[in-house]
């Protein structure tokens, strides 16, 4: 038998190939941690930068293995809106990854139409990542807006870095993304696709919709495999079969150089990944 057919693949609600549909409720994404995990705990997102027909293949590849986002809505293909506020310093030290602000990021995201709404800081190192985050009330995002906030609320640990680090809103950044999720080789595994990314300029707290804006990347899917410590059977098969190369992307980067709102630095590094 093949590496992929001897793996055992897993999801919540039932195992693939047993005639039951396969689910992610209960799952989480696997770069996301809380306060208390282990310092050496990470996750790794490995970016791929693909056609439609490469898209469709990948997807059918994990057809009956892993299983579409809660979040999903066959009205839009099983597609769901996500929509990030993303932040720098005046002198755009995340974009040029200044000492100090070379790894994290930090964002506020929303799912849907009028979902969900998190605050979030990434950390990111190559393709090793870690995510912490906290959901908050939509109305009180404009909050981080303020200088001092009671100590009690979810999001005071996000606002509090806003302030030592000086990060205001620059762009809200929109994107249509298909998500699977699952277990596979005893972990969680996440792939991601995501189309139609555009943005529009930020100066204040709030999660309006982007409308219509010039596509960031055109006639290619960003897509990502997301999984903790080693890459499962399944990817690794899909890379191989497909000859997939690892392509960086940054949605906030890209927008950042189209709008043309810092200047090139030669220091600024263009063969250095895009987090």
């Amino acid at each position: 038998m093949s590496e992929l057919s001897d793996s055992a693949w897993i999801v919540a609600g039932g195992h693939a190939g047993n005639g039951q549909a396969p689910s992610a409720v209960g799952l989480e994404s696997p770069s996301l941690y809380s306060p208390g995990a282990a310092e050496g705990a990470t996750a790794f997102e490995v970016k791929f930068l693909l056609t439609e027909e490469q898209a469709a293949e990948v997807a059918d590849r994990v057809s009956g293995k892993l299983a579409l986002d809660p979040y999903a809505d066959p009205a839009l293909g099983n597609a769901y809106l996500t929509t990030s506020v993303y932040t720098d310093t005046p002198a755009f030290d995340v974009f040029y990854r200044t000492e100090g602000y070379d790894r994290d990021k930090f964002r506020v995201r929303r799912y849907g139409h009028s979902g969900p709404v998190f605050v979030e800081r990434k950390t990111k190192n190559g393709e090793k990542v870690r995510k912490h985050r906290a959901r908050v009330h939509p109305t009180e995002v404009a909050d981080l807006a303020k200088s001092a906030l009671n100590g009690e609320w979810a999001g005071e640990w996000f606002h509090s870095q806003l302030l030592e680090k000086r990060l205001k809103p620059v762009c809200r950044v929109a994107y249509e993304r298909v998500a699977y999720l699952g277990t596979a080789d005893g972990g969680t595994v996440r792939l991601t696709f995501d189309r139609n990314i555009r943005g529009a300029l930020a100066t204040e707290w709030g999660l309006s919709e982007v409308g219509a804006a010039p596509p960031l990347l055109t006639d290619r899917v960003v897509c990502e495999f997301k999984f903790r410590t080693a890459m499962p059977a399944l990817f690794r098969g899909i890379v191989a079969d497909l000859a997939l190369t690892p392509a960086p992307f940054s949605k906030y980067r890209s927008f950042v150089r189209a709008a043309g709102l810092a200047p090139v630095r030669p220091t600024e590094g263009e063969g250095r990944a895009d987090a």
